[in-house]
């Protein structure tokens, strides 16, 4: 494995640099920097073909002896993130070899390197406290557009290199559909497919942009109730709004702590509640396990129904206002029609609900800290 190191990287590991192949296939070799962000050196590498980085954080003198194996798993941690297929990461593991040797940096991929920098930098404030791979932003990281390559995603490019490097497919996770019904006067379901690694809070900002909710309540999802009759309740990362509503005679779990998987292989059904105002209600049923998804990214696949507009009073509040809008005779007729232009609900446009997901996975927040 050929590391590019900056003055300071090397300086920090006590190396001298070697003479660097011409040769070399920019697949197996790395630029990396160190930074230091929130008082912790933080190694920055950024793959020289594809553009993809990955961070060490937290990294300390102790570390330097096992410094192979910890770039090896920051690089299996990377494409993971992207759902690359496990036999492909390993064997790609076994080409970059098991000599791990440090270079100068190629003048023409540090400009890269100090981008890479500067993405991690933006998300110093919210970096989790000794977590060395800091797996959750690793998407974040590596969304960038790059002019070079025709302003394609760093994400884009890794695949594309890796597809043909390595032939496609190169992706495969685990993934399950759900049918996840609004509990309305009218038809109202969309169909899911969701990769089984994410958490429920990852869950929540999807049904957000399936129904087209804008995530301004709180939310929560119930689980089966036990032997008393008591529920589990999944909630929110607590903030003191959230806790204002907390029952804590009741099992809670934070969104960010488990994930769809370790859900779904116990419950079949579970309930969705957005707005505790308008307890806008959802099941939420597991239809079916996918294994090696080729295309493991969250989506909507089916679409029955125009869902509400937000804060118009939930399901009764709802019906009401239907009826208010039926008879142009009603007192509150021309208000409601001043408000909601004469629709109740947001037009149902497949093609914008499944952009809504695609853009916005990326961008969903695994951690927040109040």
């Amino acid at each position: 494995m050929l590391i590019g190191c900056t003055k300071n990287l090397l300086e920090f590991l006590k190396e001298s640099p070697a003479e660097r192949e011409e040769a070399i296939d920019p697949l197996y070799s790395w630029t990396a920097n160190l930074i230091i962000l929130n008082r912790r050196k933080t190694l920055v590498a950024v793959n020289d073909a594809t553009k993809c980085c990955f961070v060490l954080h937290g990294l300390t003198t102790k570390m330097i002896p096992k410094l192979h194996e910890l770039l090896k798993n920051g690089i299996r941690a990377v494409l993971e993130s992207e759902y690359v297929a496990p036999n492909i990461i390993e064997k790609y593991l076994d080409e970059c070899g098991q000599e791990l040797v440090f270079t100068k940096t190629l003048r023409s991929e540090v400009a890269y390197c100090n981008k890479a920098c500067e993405r991690v930098k933006r998300f110093s404030e919210i970096l989790i406290p000794g977590d060395l791979l800091q797996k959750p932003f690793l998407p974040w990281f590596n969304d960038d557009l790059i002019p070079k390559y025709n302003y394609h995603r760093i994400s884009e490019i890794l695949l594309s290199v890796f597809s043909e490097r390595y032939g496609s497919p190169v992706q495969s996770a685990q993934m399950v559909e759900l049918e996840v019904e609004l509990e309305l006067c009218t038809p109202c379901k969309r169909t899911l497919l969701v990769p089984t690694n994410l958490n429920f809070y990852q869950l929540h900002r999807i049904l957000q942009n399936a129904f087209g909710w804008e995530d301004r309540h709180l939310h929560q999802f119930i689980l089966k109730k036990d032997r008393l009759g008591r529920p589990t309740k999944i909630i929110q990362p607590i903030d003191d709004e959230a806790e204002v509503f907390l029952d804590m005679s009741i099992k809670n779990i934070e969104s960010t702590e488990i994930t769809v998987k370790e859900v779904f292989a116990l419950h079949d059904k579970i309930e969705y509640e957005y707005d505790f105002g308008d307890d806008w209600m959802h099941t939420v049923k597991l239809k079916k396990w996918i294994e090696d998804c080729e295309n493991p990214y969250p989506k909507c696949i089916d679409a029955v129904g125009e869902a509400p507009l937000e804060d118009c009073g939930g399901r009764y509040g709802f019906e009401e206002k239907l009826e208010i809008l039926a008879d142009p005779k009603h007192p509150d007729y021309q208000e409601l029609m001043d408000w909601t232009g004469g629709k109740c609900t947001k037009p149902l446009d497949m093609q914008r609900i499944k952009c809504r997901i695609a853009g916005a996975y990326r961008h969903y927040i695994p951690v927040i800290y109040s």
